[in-house]
């Protein structure tokens, strides 16, 4: 298997598992009167001290390597406030304000945030199919926080304010530790991040680290698309198990910023 479908399988896993692991925070919410803040805590800093245990009986104390100079230790504790805990926490607060697939839908208009990064970086003009993605995407979040009328806000000011934060967040989580994965690996820099962040269960552990697996091969631009299979997920365990209701509406809102994360990530091919 070459390296571009290995990055593709794993980017994919792991959006599947945060897909999944969306629903089980939101029946957390509804049927065991959880907070956000609560499940976060206890995810990250319980994911990590697993992960950085693992890694240590592999590695001693070499996985504390990444604190012993100023830059990767700064890097890595961005990565972990913003890329993890910010991440996770705007996240969850989305659901616990919406549902799963409407926060994780989201979130996922994290790519364009990515792009439009780049674009300024790289001190050029977007492209024609970049531009358009853009204004599709615009479009889709407009019809599932409206449904088509600038009067109506059919998702809570609350919702819409932590789901776009945490598309933010998660621009961050992809561009942000590039250096440190090349240099210390994806095992050691989840862990750190997960530990700094502050929480967790075993399906935070796998979505993560195959995720940060699957960009580190693809880079973060394709692998934040792929990883568009999270709302795909989230969206169709909502309705089956959680018993979620969406309209036509929102089902076209969805499908325009999928569908132009999607056309973007086979541009970009």
């Amino acid at each position: 298997m070459n390296r571009s479908l290995k990055g593709i399988c794993f980017t994919v896993a792991g959006g599947c598992c945060w897909g999944m692991s969306g629903v089980m925070g939101k029946y957390l919410f509804d049927a065991k009167d959880l907070t956000a803040t609560w499940l976060v805590t206890v995810r990250l800093l319980g994911a990590g001290i697993c992960l950085l245990l693992l890694m240590y009986q592999r590695k001693g104390n070499s996985i504390f390597r990444v604190w012993k100079r100023k830059d990767s230790a700064v890097n890595q504790l961005i990565f972990g406030m913003i890329g993890m805990a910010m991440c996770q926490m705007t996240y969850f607060l989305a659901i616990q304000e919406s549902n799963p697939g409407t926060a994780t839908v989201l979130q996922y208009s994290a790519p364009i945030l990515i792009m439009v990064f780049f674009v300024l970086v790289e001190k050029r003009f977007p492209k024609k199919e970049e531009v358009l993605v853009l204004a599709t995407v615009i479009v889709g979040i407009f019809l599932l926080a409206t449904h088509g009328s600038i009067k109506n806000l059919v998702i809570t000011n609350a919702a819409l304010f932590w789901g776009l934060l945490s598309a933010f967040a998660f621009a961050v989580y992809n561009v942000q530790p590039k250096k440190l994965l090349d240099e210390f690996g994806t095992l050691e820099t989840t862990g750190w991040g997960m530990f700094v962040g502050g929480v967790v269960f075993l399906g935070t552990i796998v979505a993560f680290s195959c995720y940060l697996h699957g960009i580190s091969m693809l880079g973060p631009v394709q692998g934040s698309m792929l990883g568009c299979v999270e709302p795909l997920v989230a969206t169709i365990l909502s309705a089956t198990v959680l018993g979620q209701a969406f309209g036509m509406i929102d089902v076209v809102g969805i499908l325009c910023i999928v569908g132009a994360v999607t056309a973007l990530t086979v541009v970009d091919a």
